[in-house]
């Protein structure tokens, strides 16, 4: 017997399927963290490579040196914030989305508007 079959015994597909898209949220989550962290040292491994050449073929600009020191810091810093992100929403027991975003009277709105529009008496399909 599988794994799969061993963990759909006992629970509904549904329910299954709520996890399982819930571990795969997070697996995603994980990855993106690798990459982060691997291209982050490969980036500070290129910024040490690219000031030593830039300062030997003579560029002394310290305002240039300055501007490409902090492009290189800020893009751990902004991804970083990203990925901050990201592992909230993996790690969220509600899956993100647009409508979870929409204020309460917005979706009150929305549901009475539905039921008025079910409700009508003698109205057709083609109507609505």
């Amino acid at each position: 017997m599988n794994f799969k079959n061993r963990t759909m015994e006992g629970y509904s597909s549904e329910k299954f399927a709520k996890a399982k898209k819930r571990v795969d949220r997070i697996k995603d989550f994980y990855k993106h963290l690798s990459v982060y962290i691997i291209a982050n040292i490969l980036l500070f491994i290129f910024k040490g490579y690219a000031l030593n050449h830039l300062i030997s073929k003579g560029i002394e600009d310290q305002g240039f040196l300055d501007w490409f020191t902090l492009n290189i810091i800020l893009t751990p810093i902004l991804w970083g914030l990203g990925l901050a992100i990201h592992g909230f929403l993996a790690y969220r027991s509600v899956p993100f989305s647009l409508r979870n975003l929409k204020p309460k009277f917005l979706k009150d709105w929305e549901e009475r508007q539905i039921q008025k529009y079910m409700n009508a008496d003698g109205d057709s399909e083609e109507e609505l």
